[in-house]
């Protein structure tokens, strides 16, 4: 995350999880959408993080097979 970037990432993690929760997946975007279950204690803990720390978890997870691969856009 850079300092300049606006981008609402606390309200838009919070959504997450509250989707994650529902398992209602409807509003999430295609990226962040649990191919397995997200861990209950990354649920429970994440807001107690930073902003820099919870991107860093939501890497994680991505690494870990939770999330599709991204798309490469320079390909």
């Amino acid at each position: 995350m850079r300092t300049t970037d606006n981008f609402p990432w606390r309200e838009f993690i919070e959504k997450l999880l509250a989707a994650w929760q529902l398992c209602d997946y409807s509003d999430v975007p295609e990226a962040f959408k649990p191919i397995k279950q997200i861990p209950p204690f990354v649920i429970e803990g994440i807001l107690n993080e930073p902003i820099p720390q919870q991107l860093k978890v939501l890497a994680a997870l991505r690494m870990q097979g939770y999330f599709a691969p991204l798309a490469n856009p320079g390909k």
